[in-house]
C-alpha cells in the first residue's frame, strides 16, 4: 500500500492529529404548517360594518344622479328631417357648456364623498 492509502485509513479520533475533520452535514426537514379551518358558521358576514356611512352613500348616490342627468341633456336634438344639418340644435348651450359642467360637478360630489370621511 502506498502513503496516502494508509493515511486515509486513519482514524480521525487519534489524539495526536491536532486539526479536526469537519463533521457531517446535518439535514433538516421542514414540516408544513397546518393552516387553521375557518368554519362559515364563526363568520357572520351580515354583522359586518359597511366602509361608509349612510350619509355617504346619500352624497355618493346624488353625485351619480348629477353624472346621469348631464349625460342625459347631451342626449336628443334629432330634427324632422335628417338631410339637414341644424348647427343651432347641435351645438346648442345645453350640449356643449352645460352637460360637461354638470357632469363634472357630479364627478365632483362623488370625490367629495369618499375623501369626506
Amino acid at each position: 500500500m502506498s502513503k496516502r492509502k494508509k493515511q486515509k485509513g486513519r482514524s480521525s479520533t487519534s489524539v495526536a492529529d491536532p486539526t479536526p475533520q469537519a463533521a457531517a452535514p446535518i439535514r433538516v426537514v421542514a414540516t408544513p404548517k397546518v393552516a387553521e379551518r375557518r368554519t362559515t358558521a364563526t363568520v357572520d358576514r351580515s354583522a359586518a360594518p359597511l366602509v361608509f356611512g349612510p350619509d355617504t352613500y346619500r352624497w355618493l348616490g346624488g353625485g351619480f344622479l348629477l353624472v346621469v342627468v348631464g349625460f342625459l341633456f347631451m342626449i336628443g336634438g334629432r330634427g324632422d328631417d335628417p338631410t339637414v344639418f341644424d348647427e343651432d340644435v347641435i351645438y346648442s348651450f345645453r350640449r356643449i357648456t352645460l352637460a360637461p359642467l354638470i357632469i363634472l360637478s357630479g364627478l365632483g360630489v362623488v370625490v367629495y364623498a369618499i375623501f369626506k370621511k
